[in-house]
């Protein structure tokens, strides 16, 4: 598949204020010939940059989506939040974005009053924040999600997701077993099975989210997401990649995770796209170029401001 067509774009510098730590945020858009065409955009992109990086991301994925969807008419910003890249403050967990994210929203349409909708874009805990900001802001601007293999990981995800999808395959594969037998595969191979047994079976991790002025749910962070998931209003860009730990762990987080999770995949306004041969961060120009053309084609279907 061939990325999208290559159009002028112009970036800018943002700066956001965040609780009185400078952010750094850097703003795409189409080419001022471009933007003379057209009327100013009422909706754009945030990108929330997961960690631990910063606003270019893996492989510069971040820059090209952002320019991409720009080639497209449509704003992309993507910022630093606090403690990352050339953002002020102290280091922040993905589940601490709540204020990075909200500041950057009032920056923008300080800067663009045209700016009425926003669709947060995130991948791995960055789509896992963008949940947790839907969640505990109820933000009338946010318009739709584009989540890329959503992280929900615990200890006891992680052992249940490598015994169903790694050490359920060894043991059906007869090649396995001729070693075992043989004394090629040794007794510390099957220690190791039978403690991730072990952990999978234990139950999901409760510890509350890190403090925040902005979040009165003390739930384990998981369970906010669904919440977030559930009773978010607008449209939901699922993009999930066939070759990540990560993804099967979503996957198996929708089918396993009890009541909170239960259905979830199957809302109303939820599309799901597979990658089936991607890796975690969409690492090939062809990967990178079908995440930019869904996530413009669907940044165009969100409904329009009322």
């Amino acid at each position: 598949m061939s990325a999208l067509p290559a159009a002028p774009h112009r970036d800018s510098l943002l700066r956001i204020d965040c609780e009185g730590a400078a952010l750094v945020g850097l703003l795409s858009e189409p080419a001022a010939a471009s933007m003379a065409d057209m009327p100013p955009a009422d909706t754009g992109v945030l990108l929330i940059v997961g960690g631990p990086q910063y606003r270019v991301g893996s492989h510069r994925q971040f820059t090209l989506l952002g320019r991409a969807l720009a080639a497209t008419g449509l704003p992309c910003l993507r910022l630093d939040h606090r403690g990352m890249g050339d953002a002020e403050g102290e280091q922040r967990g993905f589940d601490q974005l709540d204020a990075d994210i909200a500041a950057a929203l009032d920056a923008w349409q300080r800067e663009r009053p045209a700016l009425r909708r926003v669709v947060l874009w995130g991948l791995c805990d960055a789509a896992s924040a963008a949940l947790l900001y839907v969640h505990r802001r109820r933000d009338a601007r946010i318009a739709g999600l584009c989540l890329a293999n959503p992280w929900v990981r615990t200890e006891a995800s992680l052992a249940r997701t490598q015994v169903r999808h790694y050490y359920l395959d060894r043991l059906r594969q007869p090649a396995f077993w001729r070693k075992l037998l043989s004394g090629r595969v040794g007794l510390g191979a099957v220690r190791e099975l039978l403690g991730k047994l072990a952990q999978g079976r234990a139950a999901p991790a409760g510890t509350a989210t890190p403090a925040d002025a902005a979040a009165a749910d003390r739930r384990h962070y998981t369970e906010q997401m669904a919440d977030g998931l559930r009773a978010f209003g607008g449209p939901v860009l699922l993009i999930l990649s066939g070759d990540d730990y990560v993804a099967k762990e979503f996957l198996d987080r929708c089918r396993d995770g009890g009541p909170a999770w239960r259905g979830l995949l199957g809302r109303p306004g939820l599309r799901r796209e597979d990658l089936p041969d991607a890796d975690h961060t969409f690492s090939t120009a062809a990967w990178r170029a079908q995440v930019e053309r869904l996530t413009a084609a669907f940044v165009r279907d969100v409904p329009a401001a009322t």
